[in-house]
């Protein structure tokens, strides 16, 4: 591996902590600042266009398992925002 393709690797792995973190905390009620996560994802993505094909196979595996806690953190945000609609609901009914 080059510097470039460990550097994408070390930064996919952090955002994938990053990802599982906020799905954590979102499964628990909170809201976390998700502001940046499109453009670093993108930043990323981009950044593994750029390389070698031979480079950028060996990222496959750290960029599936980002795209999956990706989707798992999209499917804890659609509960957190039905769980916070029925709840205003409750509340306007209760009025």
């Amino acid at each position: 591996m080059n510097d470039a393709t460990d550097q994408i690797i070390e930064r996919m792995q952090e955002l994938t902590r990053f990802i599982e973190q906020a799905q954590s905390e979102v499964t628990q009620g909170a809201v976390t600042d998700l502001s940046r996560l499109d453009q670093e994802v993108a930043t990323l993505c981009d950044q593994t266009l750029k390389l070698p094909a031979q480079e950028a196979l060996k990222i496959q595996p750290v960029m599936a398992e980002m795209i999956g806690k990706l989707e798992t953190l999209g499917l804890a945000l659609k509960d957190f925002k039905s769980n916070l609609e029925e709840k205003v609901t409750k509340e306007k009914t209760k009025s």
